[in-house]
Parts: C-alpha cells; sequence; structure tokens
C-alpha cells in the first residue's frame, strides 16, 4: 500500500479521484466511473459476499482501486469534520477512515469526490468540503 497516489493525471490539470465507502464497493461503483478510486484496509475487509469480492478483486488487479492506509493526522482532521458536523458518535471507524483518506488525498491537491450512502459519513463530507456521489439513495439536503 503506498502512501500517494500514483497514476493519476497531473499534466496541466488537478486529478480527479473517488473514495470509495462500503457500500460504493458492494454496488461496483468503482468499476462504472472514469475516476481513479481509492479505499481503505477496512473498507475491503467489511466486503464479505462472493460476488462483491470478485468486483473488488477484479478493481484491484486492473489498476481501478487502490488501497490507502490513512495517516494519523488525517484522522484526527476526520474527527474534527465530524464533530463540526454534528455527527461524530454515529459514524465508525471506517467511515472516519474514509473521510481521512479523502482528506489525504486533497492534501496530494486531487479534487476528490467520495462514493456513499451513509447519511451521517455524506454530512461530514460536506462539512470538509468535499462533494458526494450518491449510490442507490438520496442524498442528505445540499448533495
Amino acid at each position: 500500500m503506498r502512501g500517494s497516489i500514483q497514476g493519476s493525471s497531473r499534466t496541466g490539470e488537478a486529478c480527479r479521484v473517488l473514495v470509495a465507502d462500503t457500500a460504493a464497493l458492494l454496488t461496483g461503483k468503482v468499476l462504472s466511473i472514469p475516476q481513479r478510486s481509492y479505499t481503505t484496509p477496512s473498507v475491503v475487509e467489511e466486503v464479505r459476499d462472493a460476488e462483491s469480492r470478485r468486483v473488488v478483486e477484479m478493481a484491484l488487479s486492473t489498476g481501478r482501486l487502490e488501497v490507502l492506509e490513512p495517516r494519523r493526522e488525517a484522522l484526527e482532521e476526520a474527527r474534527k469534520a465530524a464533530m463540526r458536523a454534528g455527527v461524530l458518535r454515529r459514524l465508525s471507524e471506517t467511515d472516519l477512515e474514509v473521510l481521512a483518506l479523502a482528506l489525504m488525498l486533497k492534501n496530494e491537491s486531487c479534487e476528490v469526490l467520495v462514493a456513499t450512502d451513509d447519511y451521517a459519513l455524506q454530512r461530514a463530507v460536506i462539512a470538509a468540503g468535499f462533494r458526494v456521489v450518491r449510490l442507490r439513495y438520496p442524498g442528505v439536503k445540499g448533495v
């Protein structure tokens, strides 16, 4: 697992990436979007059914998905954003890691989209200044 973005287009334009939560992997969204996708080890661990595991394996093997561990500083920043949004107690550690990864990638000059249907995570993502990609359900107001 690398700690920085590899292979993103940076020639004259900012890179654009998607950070995927568990629902994004379960729906196969990472295979149907043009952006490079990133997720955390804990998200991958939550994918347990055989069909979804195949999708994750395909995304990993084709380079469409990369797994990165968010840095400690990014996790602390994620907790602060979740607190500002009033949802810290409703987020799992995995949710916080997804938000932390988005913050970490943003610090590398990327436009970051976060794919999730989790309303609490959507609120934290918006509070942190990111756009949300909804998967199956309508988003929270402002999404």
